[in-house]
């Protein structure tokens, strides 16, 4: 479990990651944390961070999107 968590976290957490999520310091820095004792919650601040970002900002602007309103037609 230590070793996926970390390639998770260089891959999507960490800053300069090649995949990086857009996750406030305070998120990445507990996400770090956690990763000192890996277990089934040590992504879940990240996962809530982003799941607020696309419900609040990423999904809204998708639905108002021209290639959306064209797909639903």
């Amino acid at each position: 479990m230590a070793e996926k968590a970390k390639k998770i976290y260089e891959e999507f957490i960490q800053s300069e990651a090649p995949n990086e999520v857009n996750i406030d310091h305070f998120t990445k820095s507990v996400t770090m944390k956690n990763l000192m004792e890996p277990s089934v919650s040590t992504f879940d601040l990240a996962q809530k961070r982003i799941f607020t970002l696309m419900e609040k900002d990423s999904l809204p602007r998708f639905v108002r999107s021209n290639i959306y309103l064209e797909l639903i037609k």
